[in-house]
């Protein structure tokens, strides 16, 4: 599975090199994966990241439910979806009902994107917690 989203992933960034920046480095590289890579890449597996700073992991059940775990929080249970129209993320939680995300691979993984900023994130195998 994981193989096959790489490879299609990695012919995609050989179409989209990095843009140079203004000499100090390379800007991170970031490619919008589709709505099929997105749910591959989550369904049924495990996230640990950041948002904000702050670390978290969270969980994706194949039927559309999803818990977020913040580091030294209580987890929170909410839902997921992926728009094939716009190949974006959407989450749902009670506070803020249905809100759209682009996920991008990057150099170093994948990302959320969060405004300007991204939010990396690394995908473990399966469930990886007490959910």
């Amino acid at each position: 599975m994981y193989r096959r989203l790489f490879m299609t992933l990695a012919m995609t960034a050989l179409a989209f090199p990095a843009q140079a920046d203004n000499g100090a480095g390379n800007k991170p590289l970031a490619i919008q994966i589709n709505a099929a890579q997105i749910q591959e890449l989550l369904s049924g597996n495990t996230i640990v990241g950041t948002w904000a700073g702050s670390n978290y992991s969270q969980y994706y059940f194949e039927n559309g439910r999803t818990i977020y775990a913040p580091e030294g929080g209580r987890p929170d249970e909410g839902k997921w979806r992926v728009r094939a129209d716009t190949n974006q993320y959407d989450s749902w939680w009670r506070s803020t009902d249905w809100t759209p995300y682009t996920i991008v691979m990057t150099n170093d993984g994948f990302a959320w994107v969060n405004g300007e900023n991204l939010e990396p994130f690394k995908v473990l195998k399966g469930k990886q917690g007490d959910w």
